[in-house]
This record gives C-alpha cells, structure tokens and sequence, in this order.
C-alpha cells in the first residue's frame, strides 16, 4: 500500500512536470524580441520628465503576456502593454524617468513575461542630470 501511494506520488508530480514542459517541446511557445534593452538619455535637465519606449515582438506562436514591471526606485515610472500580444505583433513597456538629484543616474526595470527566452529581463535606463540647458535624448 506505501508504494502504491509513492508511486502515484510520484506519478502526479511528473505529470505536472511534463505538462509544464510540452509547449515547449511543441513549439508552441511565446517569444520576447526586444528592440533594445538599454536607453542612453545623455544630458537631462533636473526635475524635467523624460521617456523613452522600449519594444517587443512576439516571434513565437502563442501569445506573449507582460505580467509585471517594477521600477528600480520611485524616480521611475512605468507603464506597459496590458492585453496579449498575439504572434508577430509588438508591445511595449514605456518608461518615464523624473531625475530629482544632479548626476549621473543608471535605473533599471524588471519585466516579468511568459516568454520561453527571456521570461525575466531588466531593462535600463540611464543619463545625466544638470541643473540647467536643454533636454537631450528625448
């Protein structure tokens, strides 16, 4: 009887194993093709907001789902395509940045997808922050 219930233990277990792995197997899997991961806003000026769009196509063959991007620090705001991404269109996640401090300035946000290649990707932002002059990168 206790190796019954081992067995069907083990069985369960594997079954959800399996079941996790066979869109992938099949080819069936959504994929993340980022335009760039990084944006370079060279000079900016203090408490001026700049933004930048990062883009994504979906090459795979099911719908790709951005689930959550989290920003670095509250400096950084974001806002990202909500709705599936069907095959061969793009999303995007757009990131606007408020510099409250001089300086040079790196942030980063993670995005969370079920893409099969890269289901979490840190995206960067960075620059930096003069007190006056014009806005550059934008």
């Amino acid at each position: 009887m206790k190796k019954l219930v081992v067995l069907f233990a083990f069985l369960f277990v594997a079954s959800f194993a399996f079941a996790q792995t066979q869109p992938a197997a099949s080819g069936k899997t959504p994929i993340s093709k980022w335009s760039k991961t990084t944006h370079d806003f060279g000079n900016i000026v203090q408490n001026v907001p700049v933004t930048t769009t990062f883009t994504v196509k979906n090459t795979g063959k099911s719908p790709l789902i951005i689930s959550a991007v989290n920003p670095s620090c509250g400096c950084t705001t974001p806002a990202y395509t909500k709705e599936p991404i069907m095959p061969g269109k793009t999303g995007e996640v757009k990131a606007q940045f408020n510099a409250a401090a001089a300086g040079a300035f790196s942030k980063t946000l993670s995005v969370t997808t079920n893409s099969s290649n890269e289901p979490n990707l840190t995206l960067t932002i960075k620059g930096n922050v003069g007190t006056g002059g014009t806005v550059v990168g934008q």
